[in-house]
């Protein structure tokens, strides 16, 4: 597909089947995603625009087409479940696109986001102050990179096949988290003195950092933010002296920096979504060493056994499997309550970025607007 994380594309019909019981409506698959439709509006083999979960709709758009009033707050597709069957996506059809003449020049996989005015929900993001409630200039050190945001499987058909060993973990639904000893961007006029008169040791050129997905959050070099979660976890786990025991021992392995990927969750970190906790706890899930990211049993070995850190629940290692995916997504719960898991996240096991998605539970979705549960990533 031309952009893996579209969340509005062009798509042919898989298949029509029926719904039982219902005479009006049928489930459409189109590009992977279902969608619950009047009868005989689509027949297989048609090209459809697929907006999926997550899209945010024109209001002209959605007024036009006359499902103004099946979107979520602030125009987003939402998923539910009619007659045992769920519908994710919202199909629009080309008449509202274009003449079904141009229908032909129309390849699937095209990106229709801009086309259309479709974009994808993002959360708002929280400010934060410095702890010394000075005003800085931030400048991001480019050695701590951002996670690879991974697409939904969805997205991207046939990623799997039954010759692809793989590694199911356990998709948590918290606030992304990232630590690391990684490369100064710069050396600061004190560094560089204590270089000169040979009074700085050999990890003058690394330092400690911290922050959310996309937000730094402090580091040696620049400061720290006032006390928030992603400094709370950093504490009650220890991370700072861990990292820095794991890249002394990488030595000359840890080029650019060492950082570990990982989910903050429980306790007033996702509203109505708080996994029964009473306070906050962290999962690490991946770890990148001189800007690579490492095989799932690297990360493991480095997580649990040399840090000595939880590491995300893994539910199967093996040969891909369809009904073993479906397994640990569907009807999967939280223990000991009724709230649906978010889904899964699946890997090949070398760590190849190109071999790695999640499937979000449907079950979560529906959960999730009925109790304003904080948004999913």
């Amino acid at each position: 597909m031309e952009n893996n994380n579209s969340v509005c594309f062009v798509a042919k019909i898989n298949e029509v089947r029926a719904i039982e019981g219902a005479d009006n409506i049928e489930l459409v698959i189109a590009g992977g995603w279902n969608a619950i439709t009047k009868k005989g509006e689509f027949k297989e083999g048609d090209k459809v625009v697929v907006a999926t979960t997550d899209a945010v709709i024109p209001f002209d758009l959605s007024e036009l087409m006359g499902v103004t009033n099946y979107l979520r707050k602030g125009q987003r597709v939402r998923t539910v479940k009619l007659r045992g069957a769920y519908s994710e996506c919202l199909l629009i059809p080309f008449k509202y696109l274009a003449p079904k003449s141009l229908e032909k020049n129309v390849v699937e996989g095209n990106d229709m986001m801009g086309i259309l005015g479709v974009t994808k929900y993002e959360p708002p993001v929280k400010q934060i102050q410095l702890a010394s409630g000075r005003k800085i200039k931030w400048r991001d050190n480019q050695n701590f990179h951002i996670y690879y945001k991974f697409p939904n499987l969805k997205n991207v058909d046939g990623m799997f096949t039954s010759e692809d060993e793989v590694q199911i973990t356990r998709k948590i639904h918290g606030t992304n988290a990232r630590y690391g000893i990684v490369k100064k961007s710069k050396l600061t006029f004190w560094d560089k003195v204590k270089k000169f008169f040979r009074l700085a040791d050999e990890w003058i050129d690394y330092e400690y950092i911290y922050g959310s997905h996309n937000c730094e959050k402090g580091s040696d070099s620049q400061g720290f933010y006032s006390t928030d979660v992603w400094r709370t976890i950093a504490e009650k786990y220890d991370i700072k002296a861990k990292l820095w025991q794991e890249a002394k021992r990488q030595g000359s392995e840890l080029g650019e920096g060492l950082t570990l990927y990982g989910e903050i969750y429980g306790a007033g970190i996702q509203k109505n979504y708080e996994y029964g906790l009473a306070d906050i706890e962290f999962v690490a899930f991946d770890i990148k060493i001189n800007g690579e990211y490492c095989a799932t049993e690297v990360t493991e070995v480095i997580t649990q056994d040399l840090l000595q850190l939880p590491h995300v629940e893994v539910l199967y290692e093996g040969k891909w499997d369809q009904e073993i995916q479906d397994m640990f997504v569907f009807n999967n719960f939280i223990e000991g309550t009724k709230v649906p898991h978010e889904g899964i996240v699946i890997k090949e096991i070398s760590g190849d970025r190109k071999k790695v998605a999640k499937v979000i539970n449907p079950d979560y979705l529906i959960y999730g607007e009925k109790n304003d549960v904080g948004d999913s990533h």
